[in-house]
Formats: structure tokens, C-alpha cells, sequence
């Protein structure tokens, strides 16, 4: 439940692909894709089931770690997830049918349904979709002091009641702030306008003609054999077990569960654009300017022309992450049963590698770095700008005892000491060695990632 990585977005779009060939002798891309995954399941980087698949073939479909760690029973393909913000990809189908059948506008305002909504008259529908309605973002509560409250059932009234009296971030339509309280309140138009539960509206529609058996709302008293335990990793690598958040509270924000099969489906009914019209498909997954968020999905595009589509859920316990590249009919999915509290379990890098690995560009096996501490007076010399490329330069700053890197037209990253010249991100496989001159100041910084990229100090 929360916005999709810079990274991945970043990385990709410095990057023209071309999708790998095999040659003679070499690994296959599945094997690849096994070898990559194993490594990062080895070095408790990914706990949960993987699927990836390529012009309608499925090319590695397979669990990794633990279902349920006390039991020693493993993951496999038939593992169910709380998927988070995955969720909100059938939110938007459902009102996109509802628009198609004349039951409601994008351009409606939220006040038409909820006349004493504060400043709903401001609010459209579009604007709840883009995340530009500027309501406040409720899912601060699953980490709060009412974290105890969101493992049971919990009312309508009650969650809205934790945002809708709070300021808005911005002037609604003006800026972009995530939130999830604009889903939340699109699942309670669709019951107002249905006359029917929203998870009803959602298996109705979506989970029954699709046959999408592993797929549904109420996670903690499923009886499917494959329910995985949600964990969160101590130390970087033990399992220990967190409370499931109870699908009332996450709602048609993200709520729903799901396999890697069943998701797959999805998928087939996305890359065919079926069950919508193929004009309000591409509505869904263009927004305006090139903005990331359509309805119901994160849209980036690399290449210059090329789109990639995706939603990643994060709740406690769980980390799942859909992406979608139709031009190339792609299918990445990931469903983690341990969530991303350590930077090493964020399911971001293994994402941006998987990319890398299809479409034939150099990528890294995971590897296992330990952060260090460096004093602040050497990380001080290291502040400044280096030359990348004539049109590229990476800044390092120091903020709060911390070191940065932010790349020209890229996010800005933390970066972690190895020793006190050699550093590594936990975003991406990447790391730095910076190198003196021979009166002892810091000249240069050898980056390397796919390969060594010298940048000389300005």
C-alpha cells in the first residue's frame, strides 16, 4: 500500500532493452531467473512465490522459503498472499465498469455520494484514482498505537473517521501525495451505488467468471491450505511472525488476497483487454502528461516509448509487487510473506534486476554487504558534485549524519560504508569507491554498476 519505487522507474528509463535471445550454450532464461531468485531466497532477500512470464509463456513459476517457519513447510505455487495495493487494480476495474454502464463519472464529485464530505465538492473521482484529491493517507494506523485495533474487524465509520477530518496535503487536483484513503472511499461509492458489499461486487465481477479460486477478502479466516504466515525479518534474517491486518481495514485500498496463478489470470485479462472496453484500457493506463498514476495502476514507461504498468502492496507481514510491460506481453509478479521493515526485504531491486535479466542488460547476484560506522568528518569530504556524463552529474550530500547520492534526473538515495572509502546502496546493486589525489583530497568516485563509471570531482 504505497507508491511504486523511483528506482525502478529511474534505472529503466536510462536503459534502451531489447528482449534477451539465447545463445548457443548458454543459460537458458529460466535458469537465469531460478539462479537469481534461489541466491536471493539463500541470502533471505525473498521469502514467497515468483512468477514470470513472457509472450504468454511461463517461464519460472515457483515458491521459495517458508509458509510457515514453525511448521517448516515450504512455499510453493499454490501459496496465498495479502497483497496490499495490488488490490486497488480491481478497485478501478469495478468503477470503471460502473462508469461504462452510466452509474457514475470520473468527473463526479465526491460530494454527489458523500454530501458532508469536507470540501467534497472540490474532490472528484479522478482525483481519489491519481492521488491528487489530497486527503490525508490513512494507513499510518497499522504501525500506530491502534495497530492491536486493525487485527479484527473494524467499522466503515471508524476508518474513515481516522482521515477525514484531517488537512488536506495540497489544494485538490494541484500535486501528487499517495494515498489510500481515495481507494477506500471508491470502494464505499461502489457499495452505495450497487446496493452490495464491495468484496461481493468485486467476486461477482472479477473473482467467479475468472475462476480466480485463490483470490478473496477475508485473509485471517480463510481455510485455503495455502495461507502463508505474514513475518517480518529480525536481524536481517529470522523470521518472526506479525499480526495480519484484517481485510476491513485495508478494504478496497488493499485488501484482497491472492496467488501468483490467480493473478496471472488477471493479467491475461489486462494484457487482452478484456472485460472493459479497449478505450477505457487505455484510459486506465495513460495518464495525462505522462503522469505514474492511472486508474488503479502506477504507469512508467522506459525506452521513450515503452510502458510499463505495476502495482506493489506493503502491509505488515507482506510485500508483493505486480509489473507489467504489455508492448512485450511481460508479466513480473512477486508475493513476499515477509514484509519490507529491512531494507534488505524490499522487493525493489529484485524487481529492477528481473527487468534487467529479461530484456538481455547486465545485472548482479545478490550479495550480502555490512554496513559500517564512519565518522561525519569523513563522510564530509566526500560532499560535492561529480561529472558522470557531459549531461550527468551525482551529488553527495551529507543530511543528519547520513550520506546521499542523487544521480541527475534521477531520486535521491542513501548509501551505506563498506569502509571508509567504499560504499554500497540497498536500493539497487550498486556501489561506490572514491579515490584521492595526491595531496589528499577526495578527486574522483568510481561508480560501479554494470560495469566501472569514473566521475571526476567539479
Amino acid at each position: 500500500m504505497r507508491t511504486l519505487m523511483n528506482t525502478l522507474a529511474a534505472l529503466v528509463l536510462a536503459t534502451s532493452f531489447t528482449l534477451a535471445q539465447q545463445a548457443p550454450g548458454a543459460k537458458t532464461t529460466t535458469e537465469k531467473l531460478e539462479e537469481y531468485l534461489a541466491t536471493s531466497a539463500r541470502l533471505h532477500r525473498f521469502n514467497g512465490t515468483a512468477l514470470v512470464a513472457q509472450n504468454g509463456a511461463v517461464l519460472l513459476q515457483k515458491g521459495y522459503g517458508w509458509r510457515d517457519a514453525v511448521r517448516q513447510i515450504p512455499n510453493d505455487t499454490n501459496s496465498i498472499y495479502q497483497l496490499g495495493s495490488i488490490t486497488k487494480t480491481f478497485t478501478g476495474a469495478v468503477i470503471l465498469q460502473l462508469q461504462e454502464e452510466k452509474k457514475l463519472s470520473l468527473t463526479d464529485k465526491l460530494s454527489r455520494y458523500f454530501p458532508e464530505y469536507p470540501q467534497g465538492d472540490q474532490i472528484t473521482l479522478e482525483q481519489l484514482f491519481r492521488h491528487t484529491s489530497g486527503i490525508y493517507d490513512f494507513k499510518s494506523i497499522l504501525y500506530g498505537p491502534d495497530s492491536a485495533t486493525v487485527t479484527r474487524p473494524v467499522s466503515k465509520e471508524w476508518v474513515v473517521a481516522q482521515f477525514k477530518d484531517k488537512p488536506l496535503a495540497a489544494k485538490p487536483g494541484t500535486a501528487v501525495h499517495y494515498t489510500n484513503s481515495g481507494y477506500y472511499l471508491l470502494g464505499l461509492i461502489v457499495e452505495k451505488l450497487t446496493g452490495k458489499p464491495f468484496e461481493t461486487v468485486v467476486r461477482e465481477r472479477f473473482f467467479s467468471p475468472l475462476k480466480l479460486t485463490q483470490s478473496g477478502f477475508d485473509f485471517i479466516n480463510t481455510k485455503n491450505r495455502g495461507k502463508t504466515t505474514g513475518y517480518t525479518f529480525r536481524n536481517d534474517s529470522r523470521l518472526v511472525a506479525v499480526p495480519t491486518v484484517d481485510s476491513t481495514v485495508a478494504y478496497a485500498a488493499g485488501g484482497m488476497y491472492s496467488s501468483v496463478g490467480d493473478l496471472y489470470r488477471w493479467s491475461r485479462v489486462v494484457q487482452n483487454r478484456r472485460m472493459l472496453k479497449p478505450e477505457t484500457w487505455e484510459a486506465a493506463l495513460t495518464p495525462p502528461n505522462r503522469g505514474n498514476w492511472g486508474y488503479g495502476w502506477g504507469v512508467n514507461y522506459f525506452n521513450d516509448t515503452k510502458k510499463l504498468i505495476f502495482q506493489n502492496g506493503n502491509i505488515p507481514g507482506f510485500a508483493t509487487f505486480y509489473v507489467q510491460i504489455p508492448d512485450d506481453d511481460v508479466v513480473i509478479i512477486l508475493l513476499c510473506n515477509v514484509d519490507d521493515a529491512s531494507d534488505l526485504t524490499t522487493l525493489e531491486p529484485i524487481v529492477l534486476d528481473l527487468v534487467k535479466l529479461l530484456y538481455n542488460e547486465p545485472y548482479q547476484l545478490p550479495v550480502n554487504r555490512k554496513a559500517v560506522a564512519v565518522g561525519e568528518t569523513v563522510l564530509r569530504q566526500y560532499v560535492g558534485r561529480y561529472q558522470l556524463a557531459p549531461d550527468r552529474t551525482l551529488a553527495i550530500t551529507l543530511e543528519a549524519g547520513k550520506l546521499f547520492l542523487q544521480v541527475t534526473g534521477q531520486p535521491k538515495f542513501e548509501v551505506f560504508a563498506e569502509n571508509e572509502t567504499e560504499f554500497f546502496l540497498k536500493t539497487v546493486q550498486a556501489r561506490l569507491t572514491f579515490h584521492k589525489d595526491a595531496s589528499g583530497k577526495v578527486s574522483q568516485v568510481v561508480v560501479h554498476q554494470n560495469g566501472d563509471h569514473v566521475a571526476k570531482r567539479l
